[in-house]
């Protein structure tokens, strides 16, 4: 029978020598861990390529800056350690910088999409700065991250610069293509100006955007830029026109959308101007369209332009007024004329006093 022997003191010596070395050694791991750790955080902070400022959370002293930041602004190492966040020379607005530490104080985070700093030289470079609170070894500390968006700032000038560039250029071939449809028809001029107003307060009225207002206005202007194609002698004809006639003059939707089509317009003009004499009920041409198969914005140059042909004098015909031409899309609401589009028209006339420009 084997018998259990108590440890003798040399054994527990020895236990206790080798948990030691044991524990020396995870000890030696866990520093050479730390170690690393912070040398690679060290490296990151001082390879980065956005600006970093770390700062005590309490004092508001900055305890550390990177090499790109001071490079950046063109201040050395000493010139920010130890100082508050608003006594370096770069933070300009120092009510704004104190009243940013107080929200980071309380919150924890703070950005900033566009926040100058001035270099030493007093050049001014748009930033971008993102500041969050967080404990290290139970100190609190702000970690400010600081990226330069002068580049950006600068692309985005260009592209504004570039977009009403663009926009005059647009407006003046509106222009232009209204003065060569007032040659063939100087009552169409007229017409397509008036349209476009009241095509665009029927839009304010449906709450469109502000784009989708312009290129409302646009499609009104140009609506009826296919009458180009007619013989002027059949547009400015007195009287009464034959079927042969009213056929070529329906010819000027699909002919109007065949100039527009070649152009690149952001907005759907052309088929705004193949679309304006579709009805709802499918009874317009020159494809027949139903409902939702037609577009809402040449829904709306529907309307407006009934309203203004009827109100206004033409070659063949003296106007028939205001009163009759409401009386036609109220007639025809919901069947050849969009519901909406009819209520928006009859409240801007019958509620808010809205007049067309004079001819």
């Amino acid at each position: 029978m084997n018998e259990t022997r108590p440890p003798t003191a040399a054994s527990a010596v020895d236990a206790f020598g080798e948990l030691a070395r044991e524990a020396v050694r995870v000890s030696d791991l866990a520093r050479e861990t730390i170690r690393r750790s912070e040398l690679r955080y060290r490296r990151l902070f001082e390879a980065a390529q956005d600006g970093i400022l770390l700062i005590n959370a309490e004092t508001g002293q900055i305890d550390d800056v990177n090499p790109f930041l001071m490079k950046l602004l063109d201040y050395s190492y000493d010139e920010f350690l130890g100082k508050k966040l608003w006594e370096v020379g770069s933070f300009k607005d120092i009510q704004q910088t104190k009243d940013m530490f107080e929200i980071l104080q309380d919150s924890g985070y703070v950005r900033y999409d566009d926040l100058p700093l001035k270099t030493r030289a007093g050049v001014t470079i748009d930033v971008e700065f993102v500041s969050n609170l967080y404990e290290v070894a139970g100190v609190k500390v702000i970690q400010c991250n600081i990226r330069d968006i002068s580049d950006r700032k600068r692309l985005e000038v260009a592209l504004l610069k570039h977009h009403e560039q663009l926009k005059i250029a647009l407006t003046n071939t509106v222009q232009v293509v209204t003065m060569i449809t007032a040659l063939s028809d100087p009552y169409t001029s007229g017409h397509e100006r008036r349209v476009a107003q009241l095509a665009v307060a029927i839009g304010k009225e449906l709450r469109f955007s502000d784009p989708r207002l312009e290129g409302l206005k646009v499609a009104g202007h140009l609506h009826d830029v296919g009458k180009v194609a007619c013989p002027t002698q059949i547009l400015t004809k007195p009287g009464k026109i034959s079927p042969i006639e009213y056929q070529l003059i329906q010819a000027h939707a699909q002919a109007g959308y065949d100039i527009l089509h070649t152009m690149e317009w952001p907005w759907p003009v052309a088929e705004v101007a193949l679309q304006h004499h579709e009805r709802m009920d499918g009874t317009g041409y020159p494809n027949g369209l139903k409902g939702d198969e037609i577009l809402l914005e040449a829904r709306i140059v529907a309307v407006a332009d009934v309203v203004e042909a009827m109100a206004s004098h033409r070659p063949y015909r003296v106007g028939l007024g205001l009163e009759k031409a409401l009386a036609e899309i109220l007639q025809g609401r919901g069947t050849k004329y969009d519901a909406a589009v009819v209520d928006a028209c009859l409240k801007l006339f019958n509620e808010q006093g809205f007049q067309l420009l004079p001819s």
